[in-house]
């Protein structure tokens, strides 16, 4: 189980992962960073979020931080890839996820 921490720090995680996402999709808004203003939007919400995350790993192992912030941010990003841009996922992409969280929750009870 994770060791005791203050919430203050399940905040900053999830602000570190609400922003990750934002960057990936402003990247992917930018179009190869060919459109200025989600480029650079992208850029400062990157720099926004390892900001936000090394406030979290003051009081959450880095390990477990940083799985959870990766593994949310990734599946959370497929998702808003498939609902916004109409990406698709074949069989084995869809499994791929899974283990991911299969993971993230693994770690929370290491």
């Amino acid at each position: 189980m994770l060791p005791d921490f203050a919430p203050i720090h399940l905040l900053y995680l999830a602000i570190a992962i609400a922003l990750e996402i934002a960057a990936n999709v402003l990247m992917k808004c930018s179009e190869g960073f060919r459109r200025k203003l989600p480029a650079v939007t992208a850029i400062l919400c990157a720099l926004a979020a390892f900001t936000a995350l090394s406030y979290a790993i003051k009081g959450i192992q880095l390990s477990v931080a940083y799985g959870i912030w990766g593994g949310v941010g990734l599946i959370a990003t497929a998702i808003f890839g498939i609902t916004l841009f109409g990406e698709r996922l074949r069989p084995t992409g869809w499994l791929g996820l899974f283990l991911i969280m299969a993971g993230v929750v693994l770690l929370k009870f290491s």
